[in-house]
């Protein structure tokens, strides 16, 4: 009755790991879009977007999203084995023993490639928004202190300044981001899925 006790409380901790981590990386999708949303319609109509700002709680959401994938890894890992001070050595380990956590597992190994392919394009994205937001106060000091322009005066220095081109790139990144946020979402949903004992739709 105690081990049976044992394995329902780290079973009922590893899942609820797995479902923060689908919510942390649904929420970085969900931003991610409004983010892409909002810049592209500012490329499009020359306007200057603080989007780089934005982007901050995207980058806390996937990192707390990996956070839980992991803290779900070392669960299964001890609560798994037969003696919780000595974890498991693999995950394969858990294979037969209990197939709904090893696949949830899996599912969290690809979630967490994923979740670093969509980390390096949201800070290529940071940092190209980010000089974009430099550029244009630069741009703004040089027009207010009557530097040389070769405007005629109506011309806004925002359309002829390279902080367009930070931001269409910033906006390229976030497009080529945005698919694999889509990928990691539907996998930490399938690793839920599987964590409470749902595979291939079967229970």
């Amino acid at each position: 009755m105690e081990m049976e006790e044992v394995e329902s409380t780290w079973k009922a901790l590893f899942q609820r790991r797995v479902v923060m981590a689908a919510k942390h990386c649904h929420s970085v999708h969900e931003q991610l879009l409004g983010v892409l949303e909002a810049v592209d319609a500012d490329v499009q109509n020359r306007r200057r977007h603080q989007g780089q700002r934005a982007l901050e709680g995207a980058s806390m959401d996937l990192g707390l999203a990996v956070a839980s994938m992991g803290a779900a890894r070392h669960l299964a890992l001890r609560g798994g084995a037969p003696c919780p001070s000595a974890p498991l050595d693999s995950v394969d380990d858990l294979a037969g023993d209990d197939p709904g956590v090893w696949c949830a597992l899996e599912k969290l190994g690809n979630a967490a490639a994923l979740a670093t392919r969509v980390h390096d394009g949201v800070e290529r994205a940071r940092g190209h928004l980010r000089a974009a937001e430099l550029l244009g106060f630069l741009d703004e000091a040089t027009s207010d202190g009557g530097g040389d322009g070769d405007g005629d005066g109506n011309t806004a220095p925002w359309e002829q300044s390279p902080c367009f081109c930070e931001q269409f790139s910033g906006a390229m990144a976030l497009a080529e981001a945005l698919p694999e946020a889509m990928d990691l979402a539907t996998e930490t949903d399938d690793a839920r899925e599987a964590a409470f004992g749902f595979i291939g739709g079967v229970k």
